[in-house]
């Protein structure tokens, strides 16, 4: 038997079936008011629950079809996830979902550690009373997420939490880096939400670093926060090996 016969054949066909926006339709148009958001939203989700694996082509006229629209919106709807990271298009080619390059996601976890220091000290010294409540409100929201094991709803709000957070610190360029490098860790920082111990551990880890926010302690939420993105790198690089080994 040759290796080649041997070697487990990667899932990465397009299935239209997974992409019904309804059991009872084979095929549903997605309503017009906000097209776009949702087209980017459902393939976002399929690709983040890993419904679509790294590889998998995503065929224009399958999906018009299957979500009853044009390639106009879909197009646009493949810019954005291209941006993200989440899908590679290519020159008179199908697109397919990004493969994760661990060595590429290890580099830049180490960048954004340091980013999440600057951010976290600079957002606690500056914070109104008004932001952190808001912010608190997130927090709670984010409990009850976990509570209900809604990970595709924790994992969007949690990203959120993290994008005000350096969105306080009142630096457009830390910011703009910030947003850049987390457009290429997006997909992968999902990952660490697939261990339900990391998961765990993570709300854990903002219920601690929000305590240390009212408590306008500057040095200490910028410590707990850059370990908690260096908590969530080393998952997210543990299960990317473990994935690659099998």
């Amino acid at each position: 038997m040759t290796p080649s016969a041997t070697r487990p054949r990667l899932k990465t066909r397009f299935k239209p079936t997974r992409l019904k926006l309804s059991s009872d339709q084979s095929t549903r148009p997605l309503a017009r008011l906000s097209l776009h958001d949702q087209l980017v939203a459902k393939v976002r989700e399929m690709i983040i629950d890993g419904e679509l694996a790294a590889g998998a082509p995503l065929p224009e006229r399958m999906l018009c079809e299957t979500f009853g629209v044009s390639r106009t919106p879909l197009r646009e709807a493949f810019k954005i996830l291209a941006a993200e990271g989440l899908i590679a298009l290519r020159p008179h080619r199908t697109p397919v979902v990004t493969p994760i390059d661990a060595g590429e996601i290890a580099e830049i976890f180490d960048v954004m550690v340091a980013l999440d220091a600057a951010a976290g000290r600079a957002a606690a010294a500056r914070a109104t009373a008004d932001e952190i409540a808001r912010l608190d409100a997130m927090h709670d929201e984010l409990v009850a997420l976990h509570g209900a094991a809604e990970r595709a709803a924790y994992f969007r709000l949690n990203q959120q939490i993290h994008l005000e957070i350096t969105r306080l610190a009142g630096n457009s360029v830390l910011l703009n880096i910030w947003s850049t490098l987390h457009a290429s860790v997006f997909r992968a920082r999902a990952v660490a939400n697939y261990d339900a111990r990391r998961w765990d551990e993570s709300l854990r880890e903002h219920e601690a670093f929000m305590a240390l926010l009212r408590a306008r302690d500057a040095q200490g939420f910028a410590l707990a926060l850059s370990a908690h993105t260096r908590k969530t790198g080393d998952s997210v690089l543990q299960m990317l090996n473990q994935a690659n080994s099998a």
